[in-house]
Order: C-alpha cells, then sequence, then structure tokens
C-alpha cells in the first residue's frame, strides 16, 4: 500500500463526524436531564409549598380567627355594665379582654372614629387607668400601647380606610349575639363569613386579566377539612380532589372561615350584648396600611359606623411561619402583597395578604441517572468500535505492507536464479562452454539456485499450509534424536559446504537414544532453515563454523544451531520472527532471502508443540535454539 495514510484520513474524518454527532446528542441528552430534573425538583418544590402554606394557615388561624371575631364592645377599655334595679348595687367595671389579655401578636388595638379620633381599648382614658392597673395591667404595658398608637395614627385615615373595607356585615338583625346563639342552638354553623380574604379580590383581578397566574400544581393537602373547636386547630387533609393553586386557597381559606366563624359564636355567647344595642359587625379585613399589617372591619352602632381593628406584629408572625415551615422550604421569604397584579393563587397564604417567595430550582440532575448511564455506554461502546476498528485497519495496513515487501523481495529473488538460468542454458545449448569443466561448474551453479528457488517456494508454500490450518502435525511419529540426526546431518552439511562453512553436530549417545513423538520432516525443514539462516549472515566470519547442539533436560529436547557470525542488534531481533518483514531495499543489500524462513520455523515448531528462540548471545554469532516436547513411547 504506497499511500496509508489515505486511509487514516478516511477513517478520521468518519471517526471525527460520529463523534460530532454522539457530542451533539450527548449535550442534548443532558440538557433533556436537566430539564427533567428541574421539571421533577418543581413538582416537589410545589409540593413542598402547598405543605407550607397549609402549616402557615393553620397557625395564623388560631390568631386570626380570634381578632376578627371580637365583640364590638371589646375595643372599649371596660365592658358597658348592665342596668341596676332599684335594689342592685353598683356593678364593679369589667375590664375589657384586649385590656387585660391581649394577644401576643398584636401591637395594638384600635377604634378610628369618622373625625379620626383613634383610640384603643389598651389606652384607657386618665380617669380609667387606675383602675386599669388595679385590674392587673402593668402601667409599662400601657405606656407601650400609647407609643404604638401614636406610631400608627398617621397612617390612619378613616375615609381611606373605609373605602377598602367590605361592606357586607356578620348579621342584619339586631342584637348578633343573639343571632349567633340562636344559630348555634340550631347546630348549624353560621353561613356568614367573618373575615373576607385578600384572595377574592386577588382572583377576580385575575379572571378579568384571562386566567390564574399560578401554575398547576399538586396539592398535597386540599381536600376536607377537619374542625376541632375545643383545642382550636384544624387539619388539612390531603387528598385526590383538587389539584390546583386557586381551588388549594378556596379549600384553605374555608377552612379558616369555620373556625373564624366557632370563634365568633365562642365570643359573643360568653359577652353578650345588652339587648338594647342594635349592632352590625362587618367582615374583617387583613390588609396592608404602609408598612403597617392590619385587621380591620365596619361596626355600625346605630347609625355611626367606626372602625375596629389591630395593628398585627408581622416581624414577630413572619418569624414564626419561617420557623413553622423551615423544614420543608429553608430558603423560603414571605413578602406583603399590596397589588393584586403581583399575585401568585398558588402562592398566596389564605389568611394574609403575603406571598411565598422561594428560589427556582437548580438542576442538579444526580450523578447516576438512566440517561447519563445510557450516554456511559454508548460512548464507551464508540470508544471500543473505535479502537476495533483502527486496530483493524492498523493491521490491514500492515499486512498489506508486508505483503508488497514480500512480493518486492519474492521478485528480486526470483530475478537472479532466473536471469543465471536463462543466461547458462543459452549458452550450454548453443554450445559456447566447451570445456567439459567449465560445463559442469555451470550446471552445478544451476543445480544450486534451483536447490534456492525450490527452496524458497517449499518455504512459501508451507507458509501458506499453516496460515490457512494445515500443517506437519498429521504426520508425526515415533522417533529417537539420533534418527533424526542421522537423517538430516547429510543435507546440512550440503548446504554448510557449498557455503565453504564446516558444519559440526555435539550430541551424546545418551541424547541420541531419547525418544520422542514429533514430525521429522518439519524438523528437518526448521534445522535446514536454521542452518540455511547462517550459511548466509556468517559467510563473512572469520571463524566459519556452525555447531548444531543437542541437549536433554526436565522432558524435553532442544536442537541449538550456533554460528560465529556478526550477531543480531537488538532493533533487528524485535521483528525477526515477523513474516513479510524484509524490503526490497533489505533482500538487495543483505543475504538473499524474502524474511519469511525464520517466521515459518516458529509457526512450525508451535505446531510440533515446541517453541523457537533467539538465545542471547555470550560473544560474537547467533544462536538459535528449538525445544521440543519429549513424549515417552506407550
Amino acid at each position: 500500500m504506497k499511500r496509508p495514510w489515505h486511509v487514516w484520513l478516511a477513517f478520521g474524518l468518519c471517526l471525527a463526524v460520529v463523534v460530532s454527532a454522539m457530542a451533539w446528542l450527548t449535550l442534548k441528552t443532558l440538557e433533556l436531564d436537566r430539564a427533567e430534573s428541574v421539571a421533577r425538583q418543581q413538582v416537589e418544590l410545589e409540593n413542598d409549598i402547598s405543605r407550607a402554606l397549609w402549616r402557615m394557615d393553620a397557625k395564623l388561624t388560631p390568631i386570626l380567627a380570634q381578632e376578627a371575631a371580637r365583640p364590638e364592645m371589646f375595643y372599649d377599655s371596660f365592658l358597658p355594665t348592665p342596668p341596676k334595679g332599684k335594689n342592685d348595687r353598683p356593678a364593679e367595671p369589667t375590664p375589657s379582654p384586649l385590656l387585660v389579655q391581649p394577644s401576643d401578636f398584636v401591637l395594638v388595638n384600635f377604634q378610628l372614629g369618622r373625625a379620626n379620633q383613634l383610640s384603643s381599648p389598651q389606652c384607657p382614658s386618665d380617669g380609667d387607668v387606675q383602675l386599669a392597673i388595679s385590674c392587673g395591667v402593668v402601667p409599662d404595658r400601657l405606656h407601650a400601647s400609647a407609643e404604638r398608637l401614636a406610631k400608627l395614627a398617621p397612617a390612619l385615615r378613616y375615609d381611606d380606610l373605609l373605602h377598602r373595607l367590605p361592606q357586607q356585615t356578620l348579621s342584619a338583625t339586631a342584637g348578633t349575639s343573639a343571632w349567633l346563639a340562636a344559630n348555634s342552638r340550631r347546630g348549624a354553623p353560621p353561613e356568614s363569613p367573618v373575615v373576607n380574604s385578600f384572595v377574592e379580590s386577588a382572583q377576580l383581578q385575575q379572571e378579568v386579566r384571562g386566567g390564574p397566574s399560578a401554575t398547576p400544581q399538586t396539592a398535597a393537602e386540599n381536600n376536607a377539612v377537619a374542625i376541632a373547636p375545643e383545642n382550636g386547630n384544624f387539619n388539612g387533609q390531603g387528598g385526590r380532589g383538587q389539584s390546583r393553586g386557586g381551588n388549594d386557597i378556596q379549600n384553605r381559606q374555608s377552612a379558616f372561615q369555620a373556625y373564624a366563624q366557632q370563634s365568633l359564636v365562642a365570643q359573643n355567647t360568653s359577652h353578650p350584648a345588652p339587648p338594647r344595642i342594635t349592632v352590625r359587625e362587618g367582615v374583617s379585613q387583613p390588609l396592608w396600611v404602609d408598612s403597617y399589617l392590619l385587621l380591620a372591619r365596619r361596626v355600625t352602632i346605630g347609625d355611626v359606623t367606626t372602625i375596629q381593628g389591630c395593628w398585627l406584629d408581622w416581624p414577630q408572625l413572619r418569624q414564626m411561619l419561617i420557623e413553622e415551615v423551615a423544614d420543608l422550604l429553608p430558603d423560603v421569604t414571605l413578602d406583603p402583597v399590596t397589588d393584586t397584579n403581583q399575585v401568585r393563587l398558588s402562592r398566596l397564604l389564605a389568611t394574609l395578604p403575603v406571598q411565598l417567595s422561594v428560589p427556582a430550582p437548580v438542576a442538579t440532575p444526580g450523578l447516576v441517572s438512566p440517561l447519563r448511564i445510557s450516554l456511559i455506554v454508548a460512548w464507551l461502546c464508540l470508544l471500543l468500535t473505535a479502537v476495533a476498528v483502527a486496530g483493524l485497519l492498523w493491521g490491514v495496513v500492515r499486512l498489506s505492507e508486508r505483503r508488497a515487501a514480500f512480493v518486492s523481495a519474492v521478485t528480486h529473488e526470483l530475478r537472479t536464479p532466473l536471469t543465471t538460468f536463462r543466461m547458462y542454458s543459452e549458452m550450454l545449448a548453443a554450445g559456447m562452454v566447451p570445456d567439459e569443466q567449465q560445463r559442469q561448474s555451470y550446471l552445478n551453479t544451476l543445480r544450486t539456485e534451483a536447490d534456492r528457488l525450490a527452496h524458497l517456494v517449499e518455504n512459501v508454500l508451507q507458509y501458506a499450509r499453516l496460515e490457512r490450518g494445515g500443517g506437519p502435525g498429521r504426520g508425526r511419529e515415533l522417533l529417537t534424536i539420533g534418527s533424526v540426526l542421522d537423517r538430516t546431518a547429510a543435507r546440512l552439511r550440503d548446504r554448510a559446504s557449498a557455503a565453504s562453512m564446516q558444519f559440526d553436530i555435539l550430541a551424546d549417545d545418551a541424547a541420541r537414544q531419547v525418544t520422542f513423538r514429533s514430525d521429522a520432516t518439519a524438523i528437518e525443514q526448521i534445522l535446514f532453515n536454521l542452518v540455511d539462516n547462517a550459511c548466509k549472515y556468517a559467510a563473512r566470519a572469520a571463524d566459519r563454523r556452525i555447531e548444531l547442539c543437542v541437549t536433554t533436560q526436565r522432558g524435553s529436547v532442544r536442537f541449538s544451531v550456533k554460528d560465529q557470525g556478526p550477531g543480531i542488534s537488538e532493533k533487528a531481533a524485535r521483528r525477526l520472527f515477523r513474516p513479510f518483514s524484509k524490503s526490497v531495499e533489505q533482500a538487495a543489500n543483505s543475504a538473499p532471502g524474502v524474511g519469511l524462513g525464520l517466521a515459518l520455523c516458529r509457526r512450525l515448531a508451535t505446531d510440533l508443540g515446541g517453541r523457537l528462540e533467539l538465545e542471547p548471545a555470550n560473544g560474537d554469532g547467533a544462536s538459535f535454539v528449538l525445544t521440543l516436547p519429549v513424549a515417552q513411547p506407550a
């Protein structure tokens, strides 16, 4: 093959195309794996958010429901006393529960009149301060409540706040307490809402815009709601019913309303209003006024409408809620919602105008995933295929090069004897050699060239038979070392004599009597090739001896052929037994031959169950050792 780089260039281009396509597929597969990972993490995040919202609303419900269900008379520092009879003693004033037991999450309760007059049950009038202290109220708490009310006052405007509160009332009948008690006795909870959630206006705004902004999600706890009024808690029972954020928040809102209504019944029943007072208590509304989180409502007493509410301690509530869901959402933040256009229902609390904010999931696919394992297997298969094809091409190219070198060497080897044959035969046929002695010399030369040509052809044919799977093993017989030496000695001496060299056989009588089973023809061919090589390469040596030394040891027989020539270099020894290893240049500048003899000898030795090796030389010359196993006769 004159241009093997063409083959490697084509292989490289094909490999580059395949690797590029594989790399593109790998990138797309990894992108798909990341997308699936993000989608999977998004689903898990939505489930965690849904559970977190249930937890937060469940935590806020007792706090907000209690404040939303406060009777209007609680917003006075002291509750109104019932009318006295003629013989009754004056009743002791009863402090408002908001004065003596305010909620831990309420900074101050307030009542706002039409003229922006602001009061608080925690800030009694100057004449009632000592009375409040006598009821167990700490003066420092009175002072702190006064400061908070003064801080809140600039942010409250009656008209603005009244406009933002719902007009829906808890009852249209006179006497709220009587109405609630009547509904309670009938065994049916009142259906009037206690708190108007921010959710309704947000849903309305999103319907106007064309649909909810919340993405569909799987709600973990979104079906039935169990009410437990005796301990003041409710639990969301997860189910398979609803699966969208709007339905989930409606379930949480319904649970909150149910608890608030029961709290309303309990508080009004324990503190009934005087029957002569006509009170219409409005539905409470959580809202943001500047940076203050309020829970406020309309209250109409007769024809006078006031605003009652409380300032919620948002920092404390926020900290409590974050701690409540820290195991589900460690990085959650709670953001106030003042604009319905920015609401995501799937993130919105049902109890407060607050929504959750969590970091978007980051694609973190596992190191081991089905797609990644498939990619690794595909790349390994591609690598193995590329290595296998490269090895096959390398072998084909090397074989092609060796065969081309063999053809060139054979051509060179055949040219010399054929030229000699033609020239000498023409001279003899034309009678141009009258001298008998010279004629005999020409005939001897022709015979030598014929033997050399026959030896070359025999080696090639024998190697071809071995390559096809045939060999000399079919003719094995029981032999003695002596019979093998006697059979080959004459031919080996003739070859050495033709090269003007001395051939000696070194074998004692004990070694000659050793019996083994082998093929005498194959052994003869191996020994003849070794002696022939010695005659070629050691022809210019000062010591022209060739020694065949035969020894036996440990169940084997060793035939060692040693010459006194220049020896073999390490570089040449590495390719010594390769077939077709001699190029035409080497054939022209070295001893005759095509570089097939030693490869054939090793193959024959292996076929006989032995081995042929180049023995390290202890001086000049080369020594080849043929080792064959010894088989005892049956």
